[in-house]
This record gives structure tokens, sequence and C-alpha cells, in this order.
């Protein structure tokens, strides 16, 4: 169980980082650096330092983010967040949310140590189901968003494939729910299959994503719309 439960946080740690684009190379050999803001049709479009500027979608070879730069610094101190579980009831304080899970399951301070931009990081007793929560700044569309996000998981796991899309409806939200397989380079091609659920909000987007191995995707799917389904908002702003 300690093994899959690596394979599944070196995963993990990859789904939870930010989405924004560092860097886009084209087929011509040109490098563009700025963030992708909007998507028209087959066109990406491109705030970099200079202006706006249109890059067609089949002339893009990669898109490297800003966590495949190397460290100039000594890492940030990861936030500290105010958290709890008190039976089946996971409330953060800090991201004001709750959720339910099923008994059993745990914070998992190892997964959020990956990374500060999870707010969220929970597994099951037996460490074979991940769940974190990751809210990210974006004011641009939600297919958008989407689409910066399908692009980042193409770049960082193996034979990546998004299985199926729908909408849906998270905290009185209007959300989009995607599956995804794919396998994992750091850790002799695990198959992985995930659930991400990403919710808009005023200026900001929440990701939910649950993760496991392919072969107990199935069992696992239900338990995951579950507790997607219970997360909400608390506090005054939603």
């Amino acid at each position: 169980m300690r093994r899959i439960a690596y394979v599944l946080l070196v995963a993990l740690a990859f789904i939870c980082l930010a989405a924004s684009a560092e860097e886009i190379r084209l087929k011509d050999g040109t490098k563009v650096n700025g963030k992708i803001i909007a998507v028209n049709g087959d066109t990406f479009q491109v705030k970099t330092a200079y202006g706006e500027i249109q890059v067609p979608r089949d002339q893009i070879v990669t898109i490297s983010f800003p966590e495949n730069a190397p460290a100039a610094a000594a890492p940030e101190a990861l936030p500290v967040i105010n958290e709890s579980l008190d039976g089946t009831t996971y409330t953060n304080r800090t991201a004001k949310f709750q959720a339910v899970f099923p008994k059993g399951w745990t914070i998992s301070p190892e997964l959020r140590a990956q990374s500060k931009d999870i707010t969220a990081a929970l597994m099951s007793p037996d460490q074979t189901l991940f769940f974190l929560v990751t809210p990210e700044k974006f004011a641009g569309p939600l297919n958008t968003f989407q689409l910066l996000v399908e692009t980042q998981y193409q770049s960082k796991f193996k034979d990546y494939e998004k299985l199926s899309q729908s909408d849906s409806q998270i905290d009185g939200k209007k959300a989009v729910r995607f599956i995804w397989h794919g396998k994992n380079h750091d850790a002799n091609d695990a198959e992985l299959k995930s659930i991400v659920y990403v919710i808009p909000y005023e200026g900001r987007i929440v990701r939910l994503a649950f993760l496991t191995l392919e072969p107990l995707f199935n069992d696992a799917a239900p338990v995951f719309d579950k507790i997607a389904a219970s997360y909400h908002s608390i506090g005054p702003e939603k």
C-alpha cells in the first residue's frame, strides 16, 4: 500500500500545479513568453509584456509552465491552513468550505506539502484514493481555464486522454466534470484515472481533483462524486 500511495502522491503533485502558461514554443522555433487568457476557436490569445497576440493552436509545439523552471531560491513556506476533520465532516476555515467524506478518510499533510497552491488534501484509509482542492485566480471563461488544465495534464502525463465531460452543479454553481486517464512518467508508467470538477466563482476557479489507479476507478467513482456533491462554501462570500 505504501508503494501505491507514493505513486499517487507523485501524480497528484502534478495535478495541483497552477495552469498559467509561461513559455510557448512554436513550430518555427519562436518562443512566446506570456499567459494564455482566452481561446477563440483554434487560436490562443496570449498576454505578453508587449501586448496581446494571437497564436494558432496548430503552430504550438509545447507549453512550459512556471513550475517546470529551476528553482532560483529556497521554496516558499507553506501557508498555514485552518482545517479539521470531525467524524466525516471536513471543514476548511481558510478556504471557507466543507465536505463530507467516508468514515476513515484522513487529512494528508504529505500531499499538501507538495505545493503551496493546495488548500486541502485527504486520502482514504488504505491510501489508494486521493482528493485535493486548489483555488486559482482566474477571471476568464470557464472553457478557457479547462483547456489550460487539459494542456497542463497533457504535458505531465504520458498517453493522457480525456474520456468524458459533462455539466454539473456544485455549491450552487454551474461546474464542469471531466474524467481522464494517463500514465505517470515518474512511477513506472502507473496507469491512473481521475475525476476533476472545475467550479467558477467571482475572479477565481476552484478545482476538485480525485485520483486513483485505473483498476480501482470503477468502485471509486461513486465515492468521488458523493464527496464532490457535498462540497459547499461556508461564510458570507461565495
